[in-house]
């Protein structure tokens, strides 16, 4: 079964063909990081039994597309709609998202704005196998007590 890890990878990999020049931050974003930039950040994930074996994943990712900003703290809404823009129709593009050997499409894109920056939110939907057992201890099978009355 696909990773949020190997998924947020993915899309960091087709975020670098778009944006080469663009630094990209998946764990955290530092105090003082690089504008313009990009933030992944793993959302929601959705498993759904689909039969014995196998299940149905929807996986949600935002990249946040962070802008220059003029002395007023006023980023370029323009900008920010072009990439958004680019990168929408770049994940549509079946297959955009390589990860795990598989070839995702984003099923579902949502954009939105606030200040220098825009969220793209990415819906994955696709099926995998169902996760293998975890390992786990043997069951007890008997247990054996001796217990001694006390006199008194």
């Amino acid at each position: 079964m696909l990773t949020v890890r190997q998924i947020t990878d993915g899309v960091n990999a087709a975020l670098v063909r778009l944006y080469p020049d663009r630094t990209v931050y998946v764990e955290a974003l530092p105090e003082k990081f690089a504008r313009p930039s990009f933030f992944i950040r793993p959302e929601g994930r959705t498993i759904t039994t689909l039969n014995r074996d196998n299940v149905q994943v929807q996986q949600m990712v935002t990249v946040q597309c962070i802008d220059t900003v003029d002395d007023h703290y006023a980023a370029s809404t323009d900008r920010l709609y072009e990439v958004a823009d680019r990168l929408t129709a770049a994940l549509l593009q079946r297959g955009a998202i390589v990860c795990g050997g598989r070839k995702l499409t984003a099923e579902r894109v949502d954009v939105s704005r606030a200040l220098d920056v825009a969220d793209v939110t990415i819906s994955m939907l696709y099926e995998d196998a169902r996760p293998a057992d975890p390992e786990t201890l043997p069951l007890i099978e008997s247990v054996q007590t001796t217990t001694k009355p006390k006199e008194g």
